[in-house]
């Protein structure tokens, strides 16, 4: 290499070092603090993960010297996010939030995405403080938010509310949930407030998203009825489905909670639709509902038919999923219940599923009954209760319902203990039940005109 090559390519690395920036004769010795500053950067980011209390130290250093230097924050602003993550490590959380207050100073010195990039980075980090500390995180959420309302960047002050919103929904503080939710829904209205502003679909749908969940959470079934049809109708949103699989999966449970099994299977699909779409783990939660809202609204569609479905086929969780459906079909009820009670199937280990056991139990023994009775004209209600694992008094009650439900046509005899199904019109018992309903009707009509007459 020659020497006048030599000489350019060293001019041109002392501008990338900025090198001019001295402009004076006193320019080597700045020149020495921009290296000192670099060096220590670097050191700190060396020695992060072996030796925190180092690495702290040379942080530490960046700040104090380039603070010195007046307003330039070229490797202060990412200092002091090295410092908060650092301090949080070590569990120096009053520390920690005098940096992030200080780090929060300058963001509109850095650009959008170094600010965004570094308090989600932050946040991410400290969403785990523990229970005792969570004062500490609400103080750095509420920094957070001021800064970022003072900068004016609208956006990044919505992200954030939303993951807030939903660290304080995990840790069940349902006050500052609803006041996110509040003052998120406000920033997605129409100028004069008269309405939600059709442009801000996409965001709409994240608050109704967070605002489904508290209510799902809260149990507040009647506000959830009113805002979660708005959420199907935003046409303008872009249907994000990391967002409508959590609207999708609420909404399901919303039509369990009311029995209306049809519903919540075709919301529970579509939840899982989205979430595979995105990506999600709760696919495979999702899909465990899909069977369970199928079994209780009897349909004879096969879940795991569906290619979607297929991909998890392996899976054991899932796989115990399609042995109960299986022995559903079957009619076989003690396979049934020896797949549900298997620990090692997980099938109880989920709190929404247990809610709905012994629906499901239900479904079930009224299935087994229901080919248990079909090839007999007169059973013994005794037989049905061994049969069903069931007290006779419970069969009964069963019984009932399903002849009131038009799914069993026949007349229980608690008298003599037994199921008389068919029309019955051939039936001595048959004619016996329907002369005395006769006897009081006419009894009653005789009574009425009795009555009548009486001055």
């Amino acid at each position: 290499m020659s020497d006048e090559e030599y000489e350019y390519e060293y001019g041109s690395d002392a501008e990338d070092f900025n090198y001019s920036d001295a402009g004076d004769e006193n320019g080597g010795g700045e020149n020495d603090e921009l290296i000192e500053i670099e060096n220590a950067f670097y050191e700190g980011d060396d020695c992060r993960n072996d030796n925190p209390q180092r690495a702290l130290e040379m942080f530490q250093k960046v700040v104090t010297l380039e603070t010195e230097r007046g307003t330039e924050v070229k490797w202060r602003f990412k200092a002091l996010e090295h410092l908060v993550t650092l301090q949080y490590r070590i569990g120096q959380y009053e520390a920690m939030v005098k940096s992030y207050a200080e780090m929060l100073k300058h963001i509109s010195t850095v650009t959008r995405n170094e600010c965004g990039d570094a308090i989600n980075s932050i946040l991410e980090t400290i969403a785990n403080i523990g229970d005792g500390h969570f004062a500490t995180l609400s103080q750095m959420y509420e920094l957070t938010f001021g800064a970022l309302k003072e900068a004016n960047n609208e956006r990044l002050w919505f992200n954030t509310n939303v993951k807030v919103g939903k660290v304080y929904l995990q840790n069940r503080d349902y006050t500052r949930v609803a006041k996110i939710v509040r003052e998120l829904h406000e920033a997605c209205q129409l100028p004069d407030g008269s309405g939600d502003d059709p442009s801000k679909g996409t965001s709409l749908l994240e608050v109704y998203s967070l605002e489904i969940q508290l209510c799902t959470a809260t149990k507040n079934t009647m506000h959830m009825k009113r805002i979660y049809p708005k959420t199907l109708n935003l046409n303008a949103a872009v249907a994000d489905p990391r967002i409508m699989g959590v609207i999708r999966e609420e909404g399901g449970k919303m039509y369990m909670a009311d029995e209306h099994w049809s519903d919540a299977y075709n919301e529970f699909y579509e939840g899982f639709r989205a979430y595979q779409e995105a990506g999600n783990l709760r696919a495979k939660d999702c899909l465990k509902y899909v069977v369970l809202a199928n079994m209780l609204a009897l349909s004879d569609i096969n879940p795991f038919a569906a290619r979607e479905a297929k991909v998890y086929q392996e899976d054991k969780e899932i796989m115990a999923m399609m042995e109960l459906r299986m022995a559903y079909e079957a009619n076989d009820l003690s396979k049934f219940e020896r797949t549900l009670k298997n620990k090692q199937n997980k099938i109880l280990d989920d709190p929404f599923i247990m809610t709905y056991v012994e629906p499901l139990r239900r479904r079930m023994r009224e299935q087994v009954l229901l080919a248990l009775v079909k090839p007999y004209q007169t059973i013994r209600l005794g037989f049905i209760a061994r049969e069903l694992t069931l007290p006779q008094p419970d069969v009964e009650s069963l019984l009932v319902d399903m002849i009131l439900d038009k799914r069993v046509v026949g007349k229980v005899d608690q008298i003599n203990g037994f199921l008389q199904l068919g029309d019955g019109k051939s039936s001595l018992v048959s004619k016996k039940y329907d002369a005395l309903a006769k006897w009081s009707e006419a009894l009653g009509s005789l009574s009425a005109t009795l009555g009548a007459r009486v001055p």
